[in-house]
């Protein structure tokens, strides 16, 4: 591997038909999320995985 390599998590946003669902979901397998946001684009909320990286997921 090479030093100057960046391996650090990517950045990823997740798309949904059903945000509502997907947060209750994950609330209820004890995920980690983030308040849902009303954004111009639309409705938004962050969830994290078991190493702290965190995810955005956007209603579609």
């Amino acid at each position: 591997m090479s030093p100057e390599l960046n391996l650090d998590t990517p950045s990823l946003m997740f798309f949904t038909e059903n945000l509502d669902q997907l947060y209750s979901d994950l609330l209820k397998n004890k995920v980690t999320v983030g308040e849902i946001v009303n954004m111009p684009t639309g409705r938004v909320f962050n969830f994290a995985d078991n190493e702290d990286n965190y995810f955005a997921v956007m209603e579609k």
